[in-house]
């Protein structure tokens, strides 16, 4: 039963707060696994982050210009919507284009990131409300999303790469209901995307996960799930 006591009830309280503010600003869509569990699914875990894909194909420069311009936005936005909320911004290395934010409210904080690499979907974007039990338990929200054929061919590249006990929960409920041949395709599109090599994503050295599953995992799902299990 989820409550107030879980450690990360506040800071999806506050994620949801802002989502707003994001749906505001039409350059960008969310993807990841806020997009996944509060909006496709019906809230199997918290999520804690917000990750936005640029959907416009430019140059990178202009690109680059109109996410820094976009995220001061929702930063200045944020400050003003959220009495007392503090806004850290991040800038990409060895330059002065913005492309990550962390807001900080009643000691929870949410983290905002855009790709300054992988820009544009495959496919469509479209404006989705929250699931049932977010919206029973969080409030109501909506937002520009990335289709489920980009959000689960992204997410099935960071499981790959990163094999965080986050993305290998997210890609263990699509297993369940099997992988399509338009998510296929979509899905080398994000691996041929990827700064590493094809063969590293395909054939990663596995890595011991249990320090991260305890301290960055545990209590983040409604539905249980084992270590052994990911």
């Amino acid at each position: 039963m989820l409550d107030r006591s879980n450690p990360y009830f506040k800071q999806v309280e506050l994620l949801v707060k802002i989502l707003p503010i994001i749906g505001e600003i039409s350059v960008f869509a969310l993807k990841g696994g806020t997009a996944i569990n509060l909006f496709y699914r019906n809230l199997p875990r918290l999520s804690v982050d917000i990750d936005l894909v640029y959907v416009p194909i430019k140059e990178r420069s202009p690109s680059l210009s109109e996410i820094s311009e976009q995220l001061k936005i929702i930063s200045q936005r944020i400050q003003q919507i959220i009495r007392g909320a503090k806004v850290t911004h991040i800038y990409l290395s060895k330059s002065n284009y913005l492309t990550k934010i962390v807001i900080f409210h009643e000691n929870s904080n949410v983290k905002i990131e855009v790709s300054p690499v992988l820009r544009g979907t495959v496919h469509p974007t479209s404006i989705r409300k929250v699931s049932d039990s977010t919206e029973d338990i969080f409030g109501f929200a909506k937002a520009n999303i990335v289709s489920f054929h980009d959000l689960y061919a992204g997410k099935m590249v960071a499981a790959l790469d990163r094999q965080h006990p986050r993305d290998l929960f997210d890609i263990k409920y699509l297993l369940k209901n099997g992988i399509s041949e338009e998510l296929k395709k979509t899905f080398v599109v994000y691996l041929i995307s990827h700064n590493r090599s094809i063969r590293e994503i395909l054939y990663p050295n596995f890595i011991d996960i249990e320090e991260i599953f305890f301290k960055h995992f545990s209590g983040m799902t409604i539905d249980k799930v084992s270590l052994d299990e990911l």
